[in-house]
């Protein structure tokens, strides 16, 4: 719906924006499936096989939908916008086997239909070219992570090896 800037139903959405920020997801933002749980439990439609970037940014929980084995890039799913004096807060939806690049807004009462793929730096009120299946190959979430001992043994082992090593300039 519209509602007028600096009405009360305003200041109540922005009192709680204002804390979901602060408070931030805690725990719940550490892997992809706690983040997950994090969403639906705020009251997102979230789908299965779903893989959504720590760094993006989606709130207005009870107005998103994101169907099955979508992926989202650090790009800004939101159910708020502003217009002419007025507060808009409309329902917003991912579609099945969709996603959404990095930098990329789905504001209210758009959707990514199902199969789409939303380009890096766009958003959904563009439609045909960016809209076109050959946008997945630069949203790195639709890429199947490695598997759970490879991630354990290599990955977090050159991690921890170039975490060292970047600490070593300042013990001399």
């Amino acid at each position: 719906g519209r509602y007028p800037i600096w009405g009360s139903y305003y200041m109540r959405w922005w009192f709680v924006d204002v804390c979901r920020k602060l408070f931030g997801r805690g725990i719940w933002g550490t892997n992809d499936n706690t983040l997950n749980m994090y969403y639906r439990l705020m009251g997102a439609k979230i789908g299965n096989n779903v893989r959504i970037s720590l760094e993006a940014e989606i709130a207005e929980f009870d107005l998103i939908t994101i169907g099955d084995g979508s992926s989202i890039e650090y790009g800004t799913v939101r159910a708020f916008g502003l217009d002419n004096g007025c507060m808009i807060l409309g329902p917003v939806g991912v579609g099945q086997n969709a996603s959404v690049g990095m930098k990329s807004v789905v504001p209210p009462y758009t959707k990514v239909g199902d199969g789409a793929h939303l380009g890096p730096v766009s958003s959904s009120y563009e439609v045909g070219a960016n809209l076109d299946g050959v946008h997945r190959k630069f949203n790195r979430k639709s890429f199947p992570e490695p598997q759970f001992w490879y991630q354990l043994f290599v990955c977090r082992s050159i991690s921890f090896f170039v975490d060292t090593c970047s600490h070593i300039p300042a013990l001399m």
